[in-house]
């Protein structure tokens, strides 16, 4: 198991206490240090340095280094300073890894949340890993809906999975909806969850599924291969993902998601994602879930 923590992000909806030269993720938003120390101190509990990965912008490489001194430079994924949102970004962090280490899962970590307590959220990791090796399937979490929540996707389950405690088949990816009242219906008609991301899967099927769902972010990434490991390198990477669209990465799992086959494990820990000065209140309110 390869460990990806995605630490490019803006930060906007915090500003200004998130800057663009300094976002969120590499400040003491909740508690004494950041919240990308944080999180790369939780993975240590478990993972060796050498196991885990950063994704980041090149402008962001100094808190990187600062913050996680254990992390190996060799396992810094850097995307080029241009906003071209998630997609294309992890994109580049799936071909990394399907070259060096095809054989391992990975597990995608979003430097900018909270999750409590640590042990549970090191032992979902744990049994993500287990049950993708075994069926080979895409994996994401999610969170039981039990009141509406605006500005969230949904997902609709399906059978639960043999064997397993809390992961489901998913039948549906349920775009966010634009009404409070068609948000409640969602959750009070259908078996639903908050899709919270927490993606697990093999980078090649991920690739794959980016050559059937955004052929265009597939090609690019595949003269991005072309060109690793020779002369120029980082000049020929940054020129590439210049050309690509902006979009996120649910353009490709979301149809993932829908084929049908794809599991989402209920988190068993308390996931705060610290996106605006909202979710901030609420960890401050609700507590650390210890």
């Amino acid at each position: 198991m390869k460990i990806i923590v995605t630490a490019g992000g803006q930060g906007t909806k915090l500003w200004p206490y998130s800057r663009e030269s300094k976002p969120k993720q590499f400040q003491a938003v909740v508690g004494d240090v950041s919240l990308y120390t944080a999180t790369i101190r939780t993975l240590l509990k478990k993972f060796t340095p050498e196991d885990i990965f950063i994704s980041t912008k090149r402008r962001f490489i100094k808190y990187i280094s600062e913050q996680s001194p254990e992390i190996p430079l060799k396992n810094y994924i850097i995307e080029p300073d241009v906003l071209k949102d998630r997609g294309p970004g992890e994109g580049l962090a799936f071909l990394k890894l399907s070259v060096y280490f095809p054989d391992e899962p990975f597990f995608l970590v979003q430097a900018d949340c909270v999750r409590r307590p640590e042990a549970a959220f090191l032992k979902m990791i744990e049994e993500a890993d287990k049950i993708v090796q075994r069926d080979k399937k895409y994996m994401t979490g999610g969170i039981k809906a039990t009141e509406p929540t605006m500005g969230v996707d949904y997902l609709k389950l399906g059978e639960k999975v043999a064997g397993t405690q809390e992961v489901y088949v998913i039948d549906e990816f349920t775009v966010r909806k634009s009404s409070y009242r068609e948000t409640k219906e969602l959750i009070e008609n259908f078996h639903i969850v908050t899709h919270c991301n927490h993606s697990c899967w093999y980078p090649g099927l991920m690739l794959e599924a980016y050559k059937k769902y955004r052929p265009d972010w597939y090609e690019a990434l595949m003269r991005m291969k072309d060109v690793m490991d020779k002369p120029g390198e980082d000049a020929a990477i940054e020129e590439i993902y210049q050309t690509m669209e902006k979009g996120a990465t649910e353009e490709v799992t979301k149809r993932v998601m829908d084929e049908g086959e794809a599991r989402v494990m209920l988190l068993p820990f308390k996931w705060t994602d610290i996106g605006t000065w909202g979710s901030v209140y609420e960890f401050s309110v609700d507590g650390d879930g210890t």
